[in-house]
């Protein structure tokens, strides 16, 4: 059903545009000024300390096509190969959140998260994304925003992937399943009073994957030997019927009442600034359902015989918070409590949960230097006694921006890491608390035609909990410390422009964190303008890599990364790619992976997991706000 809502909203969409694509888009002469309209973002997240601070929409030229959500949201990382199935960042920190949940995280990167932002726009606007390759690689991102009326607001997010590729051709029931199917969806809303003493916004949230779960190649010396075509239901795979399913769905109405103000009978202040103090409740409604079913298992997989099977963990979740913020001077706190009710069912045995939170947070302002605490402690339930304490401060100096960040914690493990019930494998464990602190300093600075960041961050972990083996979880029950430092760099200068990054990480345990002690992206282009300085048009490679380690592999029925004591080394692809810009139309053409064959044949994203062979993908980026 939301899948046909979707495809009338693009249908009226393309007809409503179809009248003006003309005068947007073709005509460039001087009798049609092309007037882009400012849009600006709002987080609410910042309405709570009654900051409505905006940031501008990112309209440039470069990196238009970024397709593949995990290159922006967690490299270095691995993959299974193919856009929309499980991901594992590796400079991600430890640090765990406080609340009650099952656990499963390798779709993080993929999905959009709990926050909703407002678009602040004087007239509709919508932006559409549309990348399709070979192999039927596709991406089609849409977002839909604009004021119904100066006091409410409307939006929608969109996104849809799949990439059913060749290398796993021979999978039985193929033609039921795409390798991966990831569905994103986002709607939200905003209304406040004339006086502004009472507003509210409601978000409703979707994200669906469904994938095949291959368990990845079993033989990789017979998948090397084939050469281009050849490869073709030619592999030898550990899972020839699996399929993996993770749905999420959350209902979230927060609402604000204002005392207070400047508001008259005569004269309406609609701006926050008026007000000193609010009050707040939210409401959260959530759903998380994960299934894995595998309609002809294979016993080596799994150390036991076993006819076809499905198992499923669910997780709902009612979730109230009532809380209230005060500015002192130019200061400002908050305070909250938070109660969630939850039910979590697994393989026919459900368990019930009353969960009690109590928070503070706050800003305090001296000049250039803010100091952001927060606190949250579990009081009741499965988080009783758990405590996360942290802060962020930061200080300009001339050109000069220095953050620095501190956390410590103490937080029982995920549902998932405690118990596990499935066909295949059981587990019912005692984990103690993991405990995690951290230290995390950035300086950046920006000069004519550079912007240089450095950010290095030092963590020790108690009680990691970590997985191993096939089927194995267990705690690290000593301290565990990691570092990172991240170096980047941005120059743009003239017709020439270049982004690099430099991850150098050190784990004192590799056997229990494995990690690669170094990570580059890099993208270097050149741009120029053509035909009047009407067409920009953008020229560019990139490419990645990091160091060799002990890389972590999927397990499909565990949901989790397992360590191995395999040694995974990293081939860059290189991406060579075209951009061009008329207007608020953009257009790229990206060549993947371009030099497999003629490097050679061996390239993996994880261990057993081809990575995606080359291909030529096809991108437009179109802005409907003129």
């Amino acid at each position: 059903m939301a899948i046909k809502i979707l495809r009338l909203i693009f249908c009226v969409l393309f007809l409503s545009a179809h009248s003006f694509v003309y005068s947007q888009l073709l005509d460039t002469s001087s009798v049609h000024d092309y007037k882009p309209t400012n849009i600006q973002i709002q987080q609410t997240e910042k309405y709570l300390f009654l900051d409505t601070s905006q940031t501008n929409l990112d309209t440039s030229l470069n990196l238009f096509y970024n397709y593949y959500p995990t290159y922006q949201n967690a490299f270095p990382f691995i993959d299974l190969g193919l856009e929309a199935t499980p991901a594992l960042a590796l400079s991600k920190s430890n640090n765990q959140q406080l609340k009650l949940r099952l656990g499963a995280d390798h779709m993080n990167p993929y999905f959009y998260d709990e926050k909703i932002h407002i678009y602040q726009t004087d007239k509709p606007f919508t932006r559409l994304n549309y990348s399709q390759g070979a192999n039927e690689m596709l991406s089609i991102v849409a977002t839909h925003a604009q004021q119904i009326s100066k006091r409410l607001s409307f939006g929608v997010d969109y996104r849809r992937i799949k990439n059913q590729n060749f290398y796993f051709s021979n999978l039985e029931n193929f033609s039921r399943v795409r390798m991966g199917n990831l569905f994103n969806t986002k709607f939200y809303t905003s209304y406040y009073s004339p006086d502004r003493k009472y507003e509210m916004v409601a978000s409703y949230l979707w994200n669906r994957s469904r994938h095949v779960e291959s368990g990845g190649l079993s033989n990789d010396s017979f998948f090397n030997a084939q050469i281009g075509r050849n490869k073709i239901n030619n592999n030898i795979i550990n899972y020839t019927d699996g399929i993996g399913t993770l749905a999420q769905n959350q209902f979230r109405l927060t609402q604000y009442f204002r005392p207070g103000g400047l508001s008259t009978d005569t004269t309406l202040n609609a701006s926050l600034n008026q007000f000193k103090e609010q009050f707040f409740i939210s409401t959260a409604l959530k759903n998380e359902r994960l299934e894995f079913e595998d309609n002809n298992p294979d016993s080596l997989n799994y150390g036991v015989k076993l006819t076809p099977f499905k198992d499923s963990s669910y997780h709902r979740s009612v979730e109230n918070e009532v809380g209230y913020m005060k500015i002192i001077g130019r200061h400002s706190v908050s305070s909250s409590l938070m109660h969630d009710y939850s039910s979590i069912y697994q393989n026919t045995v459900t368990k019930y949960f009353q969960n009690l939170y109590i928070t503070a947070k706050g800003i305090v302002r001296l000049n250039e230097f803010q100091f952001e605490p927060q606190v949250k402690f579990g009081i009741l339930g499965y988080n009783a006694g758990d405590y996360q304490i942290d802060g962020v401060a930061s200080y300009r100096f001339k050109r000069l921006n220095f953050i620095g960040r501190f956390l410590s914690q103490k937080v029982e493990p995920t549902f998932m890491q405690q118990e596990f019930r499935s066909n295949a494998i059981q587990w019912e464990n005692n984990f103690s608390k993991i405990s995690v602190n951290q230290l995390q300093g950035t300086i950046s600075t920006r000069q004519t035609n550079h912007n240089l960041k450095v950010d290095i961050k030092a963590e020790n972990t108690n009680g990691l909990i970590y997985y191993h083996d096939e089927n194995k979880i267990a705690q690290y029950d000593d301290n565990l410390t990691w570092l990172r430092a991240i170096i980047s760099h941005h120059f743009l200068r003239n017709n020439f422009g270049s982004d690099l990054n430099l991850t150098i990480q050190q784990s004192s345990n590799q056997e229990v964190l494995p990690r690669p002690k170094a990570a580059i992206s890099g993208n270097f282009y050149t741009k120029f303008k053509l035909f009047q300085k009407n067409l920009r048009v953008q020229l560019g490679v990139r490419s990645f890599w990091f160091s060799s380690f002990n890389s972590p592999r999927y397990n499909p029925y565990t949901r989790a990364w397992h360590n191995t004591n395999k040694q995974f080394e990293s081939t860059p692809p290189i991406q060579v790619y075209t951009n061009a810009k008329v207007k608020s139309f953009c257009f790229g053409i990206e060549f993947f992976h371009v030099q497999q064959g003629f490097m050679g044949e061996d390239y993996y994203s994880s261990p057993g997991y081809p990575m995606m062979p080359r291909s030529l993908r096809l991108s437009i980026r179109w802005d409907f706000n003129n």
